[in-house]
C-alpha cells in the first residue's frame, strides 16, 4: 500500500487499531499494552506549516492544551534508551532528528537538516543544517551535536540500539577484540565498538558529514528515528572524554532537553505526562499550549475516562465496546484511508473517524532456550490467523502468514501473497490439531510426557482480548500434550522480563522504523535475538540445538546486508524470502495480525490524518483545539 498524508478536517488520531502493543522493542516494539498493543494514542503529527484539506478550517485556539492518553507506563525519555512506541510518542514530540517523517508517513523531509549532498553513491552523506534551531534550554543545535549524539547510540551503556547506528546504518567504525563468556560459560573472541572512532565529523558548526561502511538504502529514513535525535555535546557523561553537565536520571525522566516543539513540564510515573509547547521552536509553531497525557494501564478505565466521562479529546473505544456497525465511511483520501464517523456513542457524541494500514506485524514469539522447536510447531499448527481475526481480535486487521507486512515485502506484495498460500501452518484455515498432535507425538511427547510453558502478554491485552486467544490455545493445546499458563504484568515489566531471557512463549508486535523489509527481519538475525548480549532486537534466543534453521536466517541476513545500496532490491529480496522460509520452518515466531490503525476524535479537534508509520514517529505541533462547549 503507498502511504500518504493529507491533512482532513478535524482529524486527530487515538490510534485504537493494531499500533501499538508491539512495543516491545520501539522499532518499535510495538508498543504498550493490551489494547494498547493494538491501539496507539497520539496527537497530530508534524507538518511544514502549509495550509493543506483540513488545517485552519476551524478556529482553534492556541492557548488550549490537548487533553490525550499515554497508553500504558514507560521508564525513560532518553533517546537512546527506549525502544517502545509508547516512549518514542513523547520523546517525538520533545527531541528532533536530522529528518522526520512528516504525519507519520513513509516519506522523510528534512527537519534539523536543510540540504543533503551525497558521494560515493550514497555511502558518504554530507548534511546542512538549520542555523537558529534551538535546544529547550536555549543552546543552538549544532553539528558537533550529532557528533557525540551517535557517540552516546553506539558507545554508551544507556544506549539499546547499538545496532541501529553501528550495523543498520553501519556508520563506518573501528573494532577492538574482547574476550567475554558466553552463554555456555566459555570464553569466546568478539569484536566490539572500539570508541571515538565514529567516521562522524563536524566540519563547521553546520556541516556534518558520515561516512557508511557501504550505501545504505534507507539511511535518509533510517536517520529520522528517534534514536538518532540531537543532545546538546556534552550534557552528559556516559561516553568517553565528556564529565557531563547533568546527571542522567534527570535528564532521562525529569529534563530531557531536545530541540522538539514541546518540553517536559512533569512526569508522574503512574498518573500523567505532561509537555508545554515551546514558542521558540525553529519549525511550524505549536497550534497548541501543550499537552496533558494521563496514564492508565487497563483498558476500562480509559474507556471511562476519555468516553464516558469525555476527559480527552479523543474517545478511547476498548475492544469490547467496539461495535463496527457505528462507522459510516464517506470517502476513501489519496492515500488510501477510509474516513468518515464514528457513532453515536454511550455519550452521545459522533467521533470522526479514519482507517490506515501500518507497517506493523504483531505475532507469538518464542524463546528458543526454552521451548524445544515440535512444541513451537503444535502452537504453530494450533493457531489459526482466520479463526483469530474472525473471532477473536475485534478490529479491523489483516491475517499475517508472513513476519514482514505485505507492502514491504522482499519481492512486494504479489509475491507475500504467492507465498503466503505455501504456509506451512495453514493458510486461510482453521487449527490443524491432528498435525500439532502428531508432530509432539514424533518427537516424543505423549500423556504421560507433557510440555508446560509459561504465555506472557502485557495486562492491558490480557484484560482486552488476550485472555480469548491464551483461552482458546489453552483449551487447544492440551489435546497436544502441551499446558500453558498465562503471565500478564503491565507493560515495563513484560518489556522487562524478555529482555532478562525469561519469556517462554510470548505475544508482541513490531512497528517500523524505517520502511524496509530488514527493518522486521533484523528481530530474526539469530545473533540480535541473544537476550545476554549487550545489545538485542528480538526476545527469541534463537541458537542452539533447537534451532536447526538458526544457520540459514544467518545467510539470508548477511545477503540482505551484503547488497544494501540503491538498485539491489532484488537480491535483497533474495535474502529477505530466505529469512522468512527460516523464521517459518523453525516457527520462532507465529504471524498474526498486520495493523489497521482506528482513529477517532471529537469534533474540536483540527489535525492531520497519520501514514503508515504510525502516530508514535508523528509531532503533534498541528494539533489545534477549538471550543469544546459543555466538555471545556
Amino acid at each position: 500500500m503507498t502511504d500518504t498524508d493529507n491533512l482532513s478536517r478535524r482529524r486527530f488520531l487515538q490510534g485504537t487499531g493494531a499500533a501499538a502493543t508491539a512495543a516491545a522493542l520501539a522499532g518499535c516494539t510495538g508498543g504498550g499494552d493490551g489494547d494498547d498493543g493494538e491501539d496507539e494514542t497520539t496527537t497530530a503529527p508534524e507538518d511544514d506549516g502549509t495550509t493543506e484539506e483540513g488545517m485552519g478550517e476551524g478556529e482553534v485556539d492556541p492557548s488550549k492544551r490537548v487533553r490525550a492518553l499515554n497508553i500504558g507506563t514507560m521508564d525513560t525519555l532518553d533517546p537512546i534508551k527506549a525502544t517502545d512506541t509508547t516512549s518514542g510518542a513523547n520523546i517525538q514530540n520533545i527531541f528532533d532528528a536530522l529528518t522526520n517523517y512528516p504525519n507519520g508517513q513513509t516519506n522523510v523531509e528534512n527537519l534539523l537538516a536543510t540540504n543533503l549532498e551525497t558521494e560515493e553513491d550514497g555511502a558518504v552523506l554530507t548534511f546542512t543544517l538549520k542555523e537558529g534551531a534551538t535546544y529547550s534550554n536555549g543552546d543552538e543545535v549544532t553539528a558537533q551535536d550529532f557528533v557525540y549524539s551517535f557517540e552516546r547510540l553506539a558507545a554508551s551503556d544507556n544506549s539499546r540500539r547499538k545496532s541501529f547506528i553501528l550495523s543498520t546504518l553501519a556508520i563506518a567504525h573501528e573494532t577492538t577484540t574482547e574476550t567475554r563468556e558466553n552463554d555456555d560459560g566459555e570464553e569466546e573472541e568478539v569484536e566490539v565498538y572500539e570508541p571515538g572512532t565514529l567516521a562522524v565529523e563536524a566540519e563547521d558548526d553546520y556541516t556534518l558529514r558520515i561516512e557508511l561502511e557501504q550505501p545504505f538504502y534507507a539511511a535518509t529514513s533510517m536517520l529520522a528515528y528517534t534514536s538518532f535525535s540531537a543532545v546538546p555535546e556534552g550534557l552528559l557523561g556516559d561516553v568517553e572524554g565528556y564529565e557531563g553537565e547533568m546527571d542522567y536520571q534527570t535528564f532521562a525522566t525529569e529534563n530531557p532537553i531536545g530541540a522538539g516543539p514541546y518540553v517536559l513540564n512533569t512526569w508522574e510515573q503512574a498518573s500523567e505526562v505532561s509537555l508545554d509547547a515551546r514558542d521558540d521552536y525553529h519549525g511550524m509553531d505549536p497550534r497548541n499550549a501543550g499537552i496533558n497525557k494521563a496514564i492508565f494501564n487497563e483498558s476500562n478505565p480509559r474507556y471511562t475516562y476519555a468516553t464516558v466521562n469525555v476527559n480527552a479529546d479523543s474517545p478511547y473505544i476498548p475492544s469490547s465496546q467496539y461495535d463496527p456497525e457505528l462507522r459510516n465511511f464517506e470517502g476513501t483520501d489519496d492515500r488510501g484511508r477510509r474516513y468518515g464517523t464514528y457513532g453515536p456513542m454511550d455519550n452521545d457524541l459522533t467521533a470522526d473517524y479514519y482507517e490506515v494500514a501500518t507497517l506493523s506485524t504483531f505475532y507469538i514469539g518464542f524463546n528458543v532456550q526454552n521451548v524445544p522447536k515440535p512444541v513451537r510447531q503444535a502452537v504453530a499448527y494450533t493457531f489459526s490467523q482466520q479463526t483469530f481475526v474472525n473471532e477473536i481480535y475485534p478490529r479491523p486487521a489483516k491475517q499475517a502468514y508472513h513476519f514482514t507486512p505485505p507492502s514491504i515485502f522482499p519481492g512486494g506484495p504479489s509475491e507475500y501473497e504467492s507465498l503466503a498460500q505455501e504456509y506451512e501452518y495453514g493458510y486461510q484455515m482453521g487449527p490443524q490439531l491432528g498435525k500439532a498432535t502428531q508432530v509432539m507425538e514424533d518427537a516424543g511427547y505423549g500423556p504421560d510426557n507433557r510440555f508446560s510453558m509459561s504465555f506472557n502478554m502485557p495486562s492491558g491485552t490480557a484484560s482486552s482480548w488476550g485472555s480469548d486467544l491464551f483461552t482458546l490455545l489453552r483449551d487447544q493445546l492440551t489435546e497436544a500434550y502441551i499446558d500453558i499458563e498465562l503471565q500478564s504484568a503491565d507493560w515495563n515489566a513484560f518489556l522487562n522480563t524478555g529482555r532478562q531471557g525469561d519469556f517462554d512463549m510470548y505475544f508482541l508486535g513490531w512497528i517500523a522504523d524505517y520502511p524496509g523489509a530488514d527493518n522486521f527481519l533484523n528481530l530474526a538475525y539469530p545473533p540480535a535475538t541473544n537476550t545476554s548480549s549487550e545489545s538485542f532486537t528480538g526476545y527469541i534466543n534463537w541458537r542452539g540445538e533447537n534451532a536447526t534453521a538458526a544457520e540459514q536466517a544467518k545467510e539470508g541476513w548477511e545477503q540482505i546486508q551484503s547488497n544494501y545500496g540503491t538498485g539491489m532490491q532484488e537480491a535483497r529480496a533474495e535474502g529477505g524470502q530466505t529469512m522468512e522460509a527460516a523464521i517459518e520452518e523453525d516457527a520462532v515466531y507465529i504471524p498474526l495480525y498486520h495493523g489497521i490503525t482506528q482513529g477517532y476524535s471529537y469534533q474540536w479537534v483540527d489535525s492531520p490524518r497519520v501514514g503508515a508509520m504510525g502516530g508514535s514517529r508523528s509531532k503533534s505541533n498541528t494539533t489545534g483545539i477549538m471550543d469544546r462547549g459543555e466538555y471545556e
